[in-house]
Order: structure tokens, then C-alpha cells, then sequence
């Protein structure tokens, strides 16, 4: 009797960069590759999305599937690699180590080199999923503007469970200057390379000046405008196309996700309530 043939998996490696996200370069691979230990000089996350393989950072081997989450610094001694002849599949994002001190500088002012992770490895399904979102994320149509507004968001979360700082909130004129700049230009798509060049600040700085002062990114400040004005267009009986439009956003379904995210309903069921 003839054994049943294992179907196996069409091996990928697919690979996001852009131009405008200079810093960071994703991996998306099943491709089962075996790699000796090597070294990088980028920051590194990984994660299992199936398959199970064994992580090896320095001198330390730990069984790694999904739900985990390996963590590899600058130049540690590392490798990842397929228990079974089967593929596993992951998504392996590898960060700058100069963005990566910039976004540790926005946690504390006391920070004046790029710290180290303390863990190898970390167990949190909460946090797996968040990365596992942010990859498909990365991998999407969305804009670089989210793109980069979630690399933050999640990159400054990891960093600041293991920064010890005491918040601060930081006096300085130019917030208040750049929330009305804000405010009076919410229909364009401002970047946070704008806003720098605009207010001839670093860019890092002016995260730092949101997150002390109002505890959420400039771009989510944006957005929040945004979604407020269109609120008050929808309750006018605006159509959700032109309110769209209307408040600068890329398309409808570009409005009707950050709208849910922010309302936790759709516009539609929202408009309803006025009409």
C-alpha cells in the first residue's frame, strides 16, 4: 500500500522596503531556509506564524512557535531554524539602530545611547498579535503616513516596558503652534517630515512633544481632527463620500477604518442616527 503524499507548502520570501521608510526592513518567508549563527548590526523581532523551530541567541536555545516572540539586538550571535523538514512560516522586521535610539529618546531625555533589549525572548499573546498586525499592516495598501504611525506606536510600547523614566511633560511653545497648524490643515495629509521642516524641529522631537504633553503621536492627533470634523458632517447629512473627501482622506475605505477605529462604529450606522 502506497503512503499518502504530504502536500507541502509553495516556499515565499517576500520583502517590504520604501523608500520613504528608510529604517526598517520587513521579511515574510516560508521558505524553510536553514541559517548558520550570524550577526547584524539592525535591531531585530520575529515571530513564528507556524511551524515550530529552535532560536538560538548566543549561547542560549529556545523552542520557538507561535505566540512568541524572539528579540535579537544589535550584533548578538543568533539563528532560527525549522525543527521539521516541513516550512515554517514567520515575519522576521529588522529596524535601524539609530531609529530605534531616537524612539528610546522619546521616552526619557536621560537616554543618551541606544539600550540594549534585557530579553531574548518574550512570551505574550497580546503583543504577538499586536506585531502580527503591524506586519500585515506594513504588507497593505494603507499609508506610509499609518505605516509609520503604527511603527512607533508599537516600537515606543515595547521600549518603554523596559526603560525605566519618569514622565515628563516638556514646556515649549512650538506644541501649541504645531496643534493649530494641525488644526487649520487637517485636510491634508501632513507627514511628520513636514511638520519638521515646517517648524525647523527634529522629528523625534516633536513625537516627544505629543507623547509628553498629550500622550498619543502627531499623526493620531491628525486623525482625531479629522474624524471629529467628519462627525460633525455626517451629523449634516454630508454623504459619507464627500465627508471623505471632504476632511482629506485617501479613499472611503481609507475614512471607514480609521473611523471605526476611533468611533468603534462605521459611518454609516453613525450618519443614520441624524438623518
Amino acid at each position: 500500500m502506497k503512503g499518502k503524499n504530504i502536500k507541502q507548502e509553495k516556499k515565499f520570501t517576500k520583502i517590504f522596503i520604501d523608500d520613504k521608510l528608510p529604517f526598517l526592513e520587513l521579511r515574510h518567508s516560508n521558505s524553510g531556509n536553514h541559517y548558520k549563527e550570524h550577526i547584524h548590526e539592525s535591531f531585530s523581532i520575529g515571530i513564528n506564524i507556524k511551524g515550530k523551530s529552535i532560536y538560538t541567541n548566543k549561547e542560549k536555545k529556545y523552542d520557538f512557535e507561535k505566540g512568541l516572540i524572539a528579540v535579537v539586538n544589535p550584533n548578538e550571535i543568533h539563528s532560527c531554524n525549522a525543527l521539521s523538514k516541513q516550512n515554517h512560516e514567520y515575519y522576521m522586521l529588522y529596524l535601524d539602530k539609530e531609529w530605534c535610539y531616537e524612539i528610546q529618546k522619546t521616552i526619557s531625555n536621560k537616554i543618551t545611547s541606544f539600550q540594549n533589549y534585557p530579553k531574548s525572548l518574550l512570551n505574550s499573546l497580546a503583543f504577538y498579535k499586536e506585531f502580527k498586525k503591524l506586519c500585515e499592516l506594513l504588507f497593505s495598501n494603507i499609508t506610509v503616513q499609518e505605516k509609520e504611525n503604527e511603527l512607533i506606536e508599537v516600537f515606543t510600547k515595547l521600549f518603554e516596558d523596559n526603560i525605566s523614566y519618569s514622565k515628563e511633560k516638556i514646556e515649549d511653545k512650538n506644541f501649541e503652534l504645531i496643534c493649530d497648524y494641525l488644526k487649520k490643515n487637517f485636510k491634508d495629509n501632513i507627514s511628520l517630515e513636514e511638520l519638521a521642516k515646517k517648524f525647523r524641529l527634529n522629528s523625534f522631537y516633536i513625537i516627544r512633544l505629543f507623547k509628553a504633553n498629550m500622550n498619543m503621536t502627531p499623526h493620531k492627533y491628525l486623525l482625531n481632527i479629522k474624524i471629529n470634523h467628519s462627525k460633525e458632517l455626517l451629523k449634516k447629512g454630508v454623504t459619507i463620500v464627500n465627508t471623505a473627501l471632504e476632511c482629506g482622506f485617501v479613499d472611503q475605505s481609507h475614512f471607514h477604518r480609521n473611523f471605526f477605529n476611533i468611533v468603534a462604529t462605521t459611518p454609516h450606522e453613525y450618519r443614520k442616527n441624524f438623518i
